[in-house]
C-alpha cells in the first residue's frame, strides 16, 4: 500500500514540475474553449445602452415605462447617466454599447405637433447598434403614429382606436430576433456554443493525460529505472501501479482545473450533478490509461506511442464532433465507436438539465469501454515494463 502511494506522490510531483506538461494539458484546452465558445456563441446578448433623459414633461412617464417594459429586457440593459457628455463618454469608452439622449424639449416639441427625436449614439459593435436601433425606432414609431392619429381623427376616435388594438400590442415584443440560416434546427443542441466545446475538450485533454501512464512506463523502462526496482524490497507490481495511478491523478487534477476555471471565469454551467461528472471523468482517464498502454506493448518506443495515441485521440475527437459541429451525420454511425462521443454526450445531458435517467446508458457503455481497455492493459502489461518480454 504505501509503496505504490508513495510512487503515485512523487509521479504527480513530477508532472508538476514539467511546465509544459501542464501548458498542454490545462493551458491549451481552456484556450480552445475560449476561443470556439465564443466564435460559435450565438446566444443574443443586452446591448448596454447608456441613457439620459432630460425631459420632465408629459411624456417622461411613457419614456420612463418603456425603458423599465420587461419585453425589452432580453435585448437592452439600461445603464443611468448624469449628463448627454458622460451618455456619449460611455459609448467612447466602451462601458456602454449604444447611447440614448432624450432632450429636454421633447414634450413640447410633441405637444406642438413638430418633429421631435431622440440623439442616439452608435458603439463599436454593429449587431448590438442594430438591436438598439430597432428597439428605439419602434418606440418612437409608436409615438408618431398615435400623434399622426389624433391629427387626423380627433382625440376621442383615435384614442379609442388605440385603446382597442393596445392588449395586442402590449403582448408583442419590441423586437423580434433569429438566427439566419439556422432554421428549426440547433447547431449545439440544448447546451450553448461554449458548454458543447468545453466537454468536447475535457475529455479530449482526458485521453491525452490518461497517454501519460504508457509514456512514463515506457520512459522508466528505457532508462533501467524499472529494471533497478526489482531490486528494491517491495512488490515490482505496486509500483508498477503506482505509476498509472500518478497519471490519473493527473487526470484528476486536470479535470478539476477545467470544470472551475470554466465555470466560474467562463460562466459555463456544467450543471448540478457534479458526481456524475465526476463518474465522466474518472472512466474517461482509466479509458485514456488503458489504450496508452495497449498501443504501448505494441509500438515499444515512446515516440511510436506518442504519435499513434495523438492520432487516434485526433481522429475520435473529429468523429465525435468535437471540432466540426453536425459531423456526425456524416460518418455514417462511427462516432459511436468513440470513447468521446459517450463521455460527450452524458456531460451535455447533464448540462442541459434534462432527465439524467438516459445519462446512465452513456456512463454504461463509456465504463464498458474503460473496463476492457483495462483488462487488454493489464494483459499487455508486461510487454511494456519488462525489457525482453
Amino acid at each position: 500500500m504505501r509503496a505504490w502511494w508513495t510512487t503515485a506522490y512523487y509521479e504527480l510531483i513530477k508532472y508538476s514540475r514539467m511546465r509544459s506538461v501542464l501548458i498542454v494539458l490545462i493551458g491549451l484546452p481552456l484556450v480552445l474553449i475560449l476561443l470556439l465558445g465564443s466564435a460559435f456563441d450565438t446566444e443574443i446578448k443586452p446591448s448596454k445602452v447608456a441613457l439620459f433623459t432630460a425631459d420632465h414633461g408629459e411624456m417622461r412617464a411613457s419614456i420612463d415605462s418603456f425603458w423599465k417594459d420587461e419585453a425589452i429586457a432580453p435585448y437592452i440593459k439600461v445603464v443611468e447617466a448624469g449628463s448627454e457628455k458622460e451618455v456619449q463618454d460611455f459609448v467612447r469608452e466602451g462601458i456602454a454599447d449604444y447611447g440614448v439622449y432624450i432632450p429636454a424639449n421633447y414634450s413640447e416639441l410633441l405637444k406642438a405637433g413638430e418633429t421631435a427625436k431622440w440623439l442616439t449614439y452608435s458603439g463599436r459593435y454593429e449587431e448590438k447598434n442594430i438591436a438598439a436601433d430597432a428597439v428605439v425606432n419602434r418606440y418612437l414609431a409608436n409615438v408618431n403614429l398615435r400623434l399622426a392619429a389624433i391629427e387626423t381623427l380627433g382625440p376621442e376616435l383615435a384614442a379609442s382606436l388605440s385603446g382597442a388594438g393596445s392588449q395586442a400590442e402590449a403582448s408583442k415584443s419590441h423586437i423580434a430576433a433569429y438566427n439566419l440560416g439556422s432554421g428549426d434546427s440547433q447547431e449545439f443542441g440544448e447546451t450553448s456554443a461554449i458548454q458543447y466545446y468545453s466537454a468536447a475538450y475535457l475529455i479530449m485533454f482526458l485521453l491525452y493525460g490518461g497517454m501519460s501512464a504508457g509514456l512514463a512506463l515506457l520512459n522508466q523502462r528505457e532508462s533501467g529505472t524499472l529494471q533497478r526496482m526489482y531490486a528494491i524490497p517491495s512488490s515490482f507490481r505496486a509500483i508498477v501501479f503506482g505509476i498509472i495511478v500518478g497519471a490519473g491523478m493527473l487526470a484528476a487534477l486536470q479535470a478539476v482545473i477545467i470544470v472551475a476555471f470554466t465555470s466560474y471565469v467562463y460562466g459555463v454551467d456544467w450543471g448540478s450533478h457534479l458526481g456524475l461528472i465526476t463518474l465522466i471523468c474518472l472512466l474517461t482517464a482509466a479509458a485514456g490509461a488503458g489504450l496508452s498502454i495497449t498501443i504501448a506493448s505494441f509500438a515499444r518506443t515512446r515516440k511510436t506511442t506518442q504519435t499513434l495515441f495523438t492520432i487516434i485521440v485526433f481522429s475520435m475527437t473529429f468523429l465525435s464532433g468535437g471540432m466540426m459541429t453536425g459531423i456526425e451525420k456524416m460518418v455514417g454511425g462511427a462516432n459511436k465507436l468513440t470513447i468521446n462521443h459517450w463521455a460527450n454526450v452524458s456531460l451535455r445531458t447533464l448540462m442541459s438539465g434534462t432527465d439524467t435517467s438516459a445519462v446512465w446508458n452513456g456512463i454504461g457503455i463509456l465504463g464498458v469501454i474503460a473496463l476492457a481497455f483495462t483488462i487488454i492493459a493489464v494483459i499487455r502489461l508486461p510487454k511494456v515494463v519488462k525489457q525482453h518480454a
